[in-house]
């Protein structure tokens, strides 16, 4: 019998995980992606900060700005979001590579996204207006009111659902983002439990991993506050990259049996059970 309940998706769910497990232990080097992407982001921030561009606090407290003060902070957002979703395409890459048969490797896998780098770079577009609309309904959290701040989360999470699919299917469909976004919207509904429960499982093991983190940070700080406090970061860092890279190959498989198709590496029992879960949903 089919648990199609909550803590049945949740079940589900942390199998799919351990398919993800056996997977990155395959192709170690897709943990690498998440990790230039952080590495870029930040050189990116220092070369902003480093040149003055940048002032988020003088800018912050000044009510009058005008759009042109902010072009540079906007600059920064884009460019992060590309890289982001670069190096995030070359990953989904990598893992539907594996999915689907194949042996990966960095190189591969950045070949292929740079293959699609003209719909990611018109994706990125979207992204930080969207991140910027949503922002602004937002507005200052002293200042912006909770139903304001409600709001803009809700639409945040939608946004989040529905264009889950985007990704993949621009590095394995070559859709344009446009068609893409309705693809994806259309696919939602077929696995937005799966999608939810995803998001949980997936938000409990990096808090735990930060968790765990930290604490044996605390062990080696007992010995020296500086290596401690090294320790820590180094682990945090880790935690999150590999989180990260589990992530993008459950959407891989995801996006894979959403079509239809049999992921190796997942076993076949656990993609009927989150078929029959969707179904009867």
């Amino acid at each position: 019998m089919v648990n199609t309940g909550f803590f049945g998706r949740i079940s589900n769910t942390f199998r799919m995980i351990k398919s993800c497990v056996s997977v990155l232990k395959k192709d170690k080097e897709l943990i690498l992606f998440p990790i230039m992407a952080a590495i870029s982001v930040l050189i990116l921030a220092f070369i902003f900060w480093s040149m003055g561009l940048i002032d988020i606090q003088e800018q912050g407290n000044n009510e009058n700005a005008s759009f042109a003060e902010f072009v540079p902070e906007i600059i920064l957002i884009f460019t992060a979001n590309f890289f982001i979703v670069f190096f995030n395409s070359a990953l989904i890459s990598g893992a539907l590579h594996r999915l689907r048969g194949g042996d990966p490797n960095v190189g591969s896998a950045m070949n292929h996204a740079i293959k699609h780098i003209h719909h990611i770079f018109i994706w990125s577009i979207i992204v930080t207006i969207v991140a910027i609309l949503i922002a602004a309904i937002k507005g200052d959290r002293r200042e912006g009111g909770f139903m304001r701040q409600l709001f803009g989360s809700m639409l945040q999470a939608g946004w989040t659902m529905m264009t889950f699919f985007v990704v993949p299917i621009i590095v394995a469909e070559n859709m344009t983002p446009i068609s893409a976004i309705k693809k994806s919207s259309g696919m939602f509904k077929q696995t937005w439990g799966d999608q939810v429960t995803a998001n949980f499982g997936f938000g409990i093991i990096q808090i735990l991993a930060i968790v765990a983190s930290g604490a044996i940070g605390w062990v080696f700080g007992l010995l020296n506050p500086t290596l401690g406090i090294g320790v820590g970061i180094l682990l945090v860092a880790l935690s999150v990259s590999i989180t990260y890279t589990l992530e993008g190959i459950y959407k891989a498989a995801l996006y894979e049996f959403a079509l239809g198709e049999k992921p190796l590496e997942f076993k076949q029992e656990d993609l009927k059970t989150a078929y029959s879960a969707k179904a009867m949903a």
